[in-house]
């Protein structure tokens, strides 16, 4: 329920579907970036994952980033001077392990289908890969791995620009990969980000402005890019990420975020939002 801006009351009818990620006998998650967004992410996932181990349930992690700690990261990013000049993969993991003595695994290489689907064979084994990456190769990439997986990896991107960002959460690329139960108001997947916003797959734009190819660190450094738009972007993935460890379930497969002034928007799972991104038109109800 709504209110409008004539303070009148509006309600809207239109039937919601709640996706369910089905029998998974393990659970792993791939960290891809772990600069602003993602070095603050990393900290709720391995949480997410105490917890869901606490329940039995087998979760792994893994980051991946190529990185190094700069020391116009500390401030932004979730690390410290001592960390300088080391891998963020492989300080994440460590500080994350000896913490909540898991076992984070860190990849230092840029991200590649392979490290994902190489000898991946079983449906009852669900893959999350969280993109928190700022260019379109690396989105192209984990589009790759989306198809390759048939409809059992799943991607939750996550991006952002100076005061703003978008999230979007699903596993298929191609409509029939989603099975629809009518009656309980279910669905099996939900569109590929790629599908849902094919522009995230664009080359990005031509530089035309010095402040335009500088990183968000710099950015931030000079005011162009909120220091806290990294922490809200985090904070939403990771309350994804929790409804798809520990419920199995997804209820809305996009978000969008801007902090001036503060709002948060999330789209339904309806029919239109399951069959729009692929252009084909709602179907009729009798």
């Amino acid at each position: 329920m709504t209110i409008n801006q004539s303070d009148t009351i509006t309600v809207d009818f239109t039937p919601t579907y709640r996706a369910l990620l089905g029998d998974a006998e393990r659970m792993d998650l791939y960290l891809v970036g772990a600069g602003g967004t993602g070095s603050t992410l990393a900290d709720s996932l391995a949480r997410i994952l105490y917890h869901a181990r606490q329940k039995g349930k087998a979760v792994s992690l893994t980051i991946i980033d190529p990185d190094i700690v700069q020391e116009k990261n500390i401030g932004r990013q979730r690390f410290c001077l001592a960390e300088v000049n080391y891998a963020k993969a492989a300080s994440l993991a460590l500080r994350l392990n000896a913490a909540f003595g898991l076992d984070v695994r860190a990849v230092t290489d840029p991200f590649k289908l392979d490290m994902v689907v190489s000898g991946y064979k079983t449906p009852k084994t669900k893959k999350l890969l969280i993109g928190c990456v700022d260019n379109y190769r690396a989105r192209q990439e984990l589009a790759q791995t989306v198809e390759e997986g048939s409809g059992n990896v799943w991607w939750l991107d996550v991006g952002n620009a100076h005061h703003s960002g978008n999230i979007y959460m699903g596993n298929a690329v191609r409509p029939q990969q989603i099975s629809v139960d009518e009656a309980l108001r279910l669905c099996s997947g939900l569109p590929s980000p790629a599908v849902q916003d094919p522009a995230l797959l664009a080359p990005d734009p031509a530089v035309r402005k010095p402040s335009a190819a500088l990183s968000c660190a710099d950015l931030t450094l000079r005011e162009k890019q909120s220091l806290m738009i990294n922490t809200m972007m985090a904070a939403i993935a990771a309350n994804y990420s929790y409804q798809w460890v520990i419920g199995g379930e997804i209820t809305s497969l996009a978000t969008a975020v801007t902090l001036e002034p503060p709002a948060m928007t999330s789209r339904w799972i309806t029919d239109d939002a399951l069959r729009g991104p692929f252009g084909l038109p709602e179907e009729e109800k009798s």
